[in-house]
């Protein structure tokens, strides 16, 4: 398989965005501090492997979907994008390429 399994398309980016409760819960499982729905849960599991590969696996509708998350979270939440951060990327390996990535 080139390409990871599609994303529900019920899946609203914007959704989890505009709202807060969403957000958090999201965000809890993601840096492993709660639970995780099944749909989340197999993002997770592809985050390590979409940094260090530049998410060659990704279709573009997962891109575009992880730039308007990753955006969003940045400028309206820096100091979960620093949990991010540091949680994913301890050692600062992929910076400069996700920074790049997220301004393709």
């Amino acid at each position: 398989q080139d390409k990871y399994e599609p994303i529900d398309d019920s899946f609203d980016a914007s959704e989890v965005l505009s709202n807060e409760r969403l957000l958090k819960s999201y965000t809890k499982c993601l840096l492993n501090q709660g639970p995780c729905t099944a749909e989340l849960k197999k993002i997770k599991d592809k985050i390590p492997e979409a940094l260090e590969t530049h998410c060659a696996k990704c279709t573009d509708k997962q891109k575009q979907m992880a730039k308007q998350l990753a955006q969003g979270i940045k400028k309206a939440h820096p100091e979960l994008w620093d949990e991010f951060i540091t949680f994913y990327d301890p050692q600062g390996k992929y910076q400069t390429s996700f920074k790049d990535f997220l301004e393709s």
